[in-house]
């Protein structure tokens, strides 16, 4: 029987002990099962748990020794900050969270007979049983940690703290109920895993800030003068952070008026959030959610009668249809074909559309952008000197970690479409390249910007040709030994729901071994790339530049022959032999 709200009856706002309690086990149990659900799940709550706690323990443990050594006014004026930044935080988690947590989702207890306080406490439940709930929980508790200074400023600080809490609940809840039609949409997931990244970047940027002195100064000196609360007290944290400096002023009465006008303004999110949430349940059929069932249920059939069967695919592949169609013409026409150019174009596609792919596209490039700045954040960072040119070596190391990671499966990256590219009558060679120039574009991008940033703060503009060919030159090895893993060493990938999933626990068997897999294709691919290595130090170490002459131009002609040699003479010929093999790891029903 599922659940209806009339309007106007009191008796809708009952709350059942008994259904209370079946919706904490529910929660409780959704959770549970989320973690055990698979051994990659449980590592990924383990490594994601000890990040937080470090992170969020380690912050509030800093808020509570900064709340008890800053002198007044600075850890009042602290406390204002803090709590405008928790608010948002609070606000914009959950709805980036939204598909991962089951129980965000409404429309999973229209299905139960519960009233509207009911289902207004599942609803709230759900967002309280959360990991990111917890961390956010820590720096609740150092406020009464560091203002309580009496028993009365103890439970002034308390009742502040739940009141605080009520509101940026509220107020999350009333966000997320107000976007339900488009936290469904495909699209919104696809930028909010974007926006999380870009976060994560913003955060570590900031970090790197405050550690290496920058801003720091003028923060502090804002703190003692009094510049953020002038302007943070007109918000509702603003209220809660007045209510707990009237307290430690003494003035018992201020502070019992900024309590009962938070606790006014936390009924009126209710109440709003209430009339919101019973019009989307009153109106199921507006929002992104029907929208997607009509879209999926058009795009079925379409799925179900192009898709052929993994076992006559294979035996497609295997037959020598892939070598049809050859003509004599250039090595670069037969690169940029325009068989190859579609199967880049493809594989673009796929990475911008896929949230999985896309993450295993943003997220290296990111953290490699970070930690290419953060050498030059500081007041002494940047400085020229006479082994300034060693940073020159980080953008190819940085693109040749970049491409493995996107080449090492590039035909496993496929999935269940593996069976109808094998259908094609595509050469093995080009298949590979187009693969290739998909992940070619944003490793080259990469190369030449990480290069021109570097050399604009150290002035090293003579030697960018030199390390852009070492990068060449590396991105050609990397991409050789990728194509040839991919065929003899495929590795299945399963297609994950969450966006925060996305990385090497996306493969089936993700673990020990296919982590030492990849460090010893890493580590091969290293030794390949020795003698570029060294065609590029060996001319600086001893002061004989002018060799660049003859060692730029091999290097580069060693790494475009031994991409061609792996792809063209090793892999090309065994994807012909290996087609079905190839099926069997990758496309697994």
């Amino acid at each position: 029987m599922p659940s209806s709200f009339p309007s106007g009856d009191l008796s809708s706002f009952r709350l059942d002990p008994h259904k209370l309690r079946w919706l904490l086990w529910l929660r409780w149990r959704l959770f549970v099962r989320g973690l055990t659900r698979s051994p990659q799940n449980i590592v990924s709550f383990a490594v994601g748990a000890l990040f937080l706690v470090a992170c969020c323990g380690s912050t509030a443990f800093a808020l509570t020794i900064a709340y008890r050594m800053i002198a007044p006014p600075g850890n009042v004026e602290l406390l204002y900050v803090v709590l405008t930044a928790i608010t948002l935080l609070w606000i914009i988690l959950p709805v980036f969270q939204y598909g991962q947590n089951e129980g965000l989702d409404i429309s999973k207890l229209l299905q139960f007979p519960l009233t509207r306080g009911e289902m207004m406490v599942g609803l709230l439940i759900a967002q309280l049983i959360d990991l990111l709930s917890f961390g956010l929980m820590l720096w609740l508790i150092t406020i009464i940690l560091g203002f309580t200074l009496s028993p009365g400023l103890l439970l002034l600080n308390i009742v502040a703290t739940l009141i605080f809490l009520g509101f940026v609940v509220s107020c999350s809840q009333l966000v997320m109920a107000l976007l339900s039609g488009l936290l469904q949409n495909r699209r919104f997931r696809d930028l909010s895993y974007i926006v999380i990244i870009l976060g994560f970047t913003l955060f570590y940027i900031a970090q790197q800030l405050l550690l290496r002195g920058v801003f720091l100064e003028n923060f502090t000196k804002g703190l003692m003068q009094r510049q953020y609360s002038h302007y943070l007290a007109w918000l509702p944290p603003g209220w809660i952070a007045q209510a707990i400096e009237a307290g430690l002023n003494g003035n018992w009465l201020a502070s019992l008026g900024w309590l009962l006008l938070a606790l006014l303004l936390t009924l009126i999110l209710l109440y709003l959030w209430l009339r919101v949430l019973e019009r989307v349940v009153t109106q199921p059929e507006v929002g992104g959610r029907s929208q997607a069932g009509r879209v999926s249920q058009r795009a079925g059939p379409v799925v179900s009668g192009t898709m052929p069967s993994a076992a006559s695919a294979a035996e497609v592949a295997a037959t020598p249809v892939l070598t049809q169609g050859q003509v004599r013409t250039s090595w670069f026409a037969r690169f940029l074909s325009s068989q190859t150019l579609a199967i880049a174009a493809k594989d673009l596609r796929y990475f911008r559309r896929d949230p999985q792919l896309l993450g295993q596209l943003i997220m290296p490039l990111v953290v490699a952008c970070v930690a290419l700045v953060a050498p030059f954040l500081g007041r002494n960072a940047g400085r020229v000197t006479e082994d300034s040119w060693f940073f020159l070596f980080y953008p190819p190391f940085i693109v040749f970690l970049y491409l493995s990671m996107l080449s090492i499966n590039a035909l496993g990256l496929e999935r269940k479409p593996l069976t109808v590219l094998f259908l094609y009558p595509i050469k093995p060679e080009r298949l590979f390249f187009g693969k290739n120039l998909a992940v070619l574009v944003p490793g080259l991008v990469l190369l030449l910007a990480m290069l021109a940033f570097e050399s604009l703060f150290l002035g090293l503009w003579h030697l960018v040709l030199p390390f852009l060919v070492a990068g060449l030159a590396s991105i050609g090895i990397v991409l050789g030994w990728g194509n040839l893993t991919s065929v003899f060493f495929p590795q299945p990938v399963i297609q994950r729901r969450g966006m925060l999933l996305a990385g090497s626990a996306s493969y089936s068997g993700a673990g020990c071994t296919r982590g030492l897999f990849q460090l010893l294709i890493l580590a091969i691919s290293l030794v390949s790339l020795a003698p570029v290595i060294l065609a590029m130090i060996l001319p600086m170490w001893l002061n004989m530049t002018w060799l660049w002459i003859v060692s730029v131009p091999v290097s580069l002609a060693y790494g475009l022959a031994f991409y061609l040699l792996l792809t063209r003479f090793v892999a090309a010929p065994a994807l012909l032999r290996r087609g079905p093999e190839i099926l069997e790891a990758v496309v697994r029903d």
